[in-house]
């Protein structure tokens, strides 16, 4: 890959989450931030509207490469949530089915979400989500 256009395409194609980071026309409001500003390219972390550049470079290519290496790296960056539950039962059935499916998943629970609530999420990563339109509809209770 040469360009940011490139990449936000392999990002795309390879089912990446886009919650957390803006590269092209993907503007997230906090996360990793992959842009040309002016003269140089940026591969930065933004919060709460600051932006902290971690690395710049003189050409796409270098940034593109650094970037794709970064991302890469980072499962979560490929993760996307499928099942939000209140229910203890509910995500073990979502569990038997993601298994029954051979998909690969996370559990990533949340003790006392609200006033001792508890939520109990599962993730999967990358183009795993594209088998699970009806699953999220079962069990994606936020």
């Amino acid at each position: 890959m040469e360009t940011l256009v490139e990449l936000e395409k392999y990002f795309e194609d390879e089912c990446y989450s886009f919650a957390e980071l803006t590269i092209g026309k993907h503007h997230a409001s906090e996360g990793l931030v992959i842009e040309r500003q002016n003269n140089q390219f940026l591969f930065a972390y933004s919060e709460r509207g600051h932006l902290t550049v971690v690395k710049s470079f003189l050409t796409e290519k270098e940034l593109v490469d650094y970037a794709f290496q970064e991302v890469s790296n980072d499962k979560w960056n490929r993760g996307h949530l499928v099942a939000w539950t209140w229910n203890e039962e509910s995500i073990l059935e979502a569990e038997k089915e993601l298994n029954r499916l051979n998909i690969s998943f996370e559990r990533n629970d949340i003790s006392n979400y609200s006033v001792e609530k508890h939520a109990y999420r599962i993730f999967v990563f990358g183009r795993d989500v594209l088998l699970l339109t009806d699953f999220r509809r079962t069990y994606y209770k936020a």
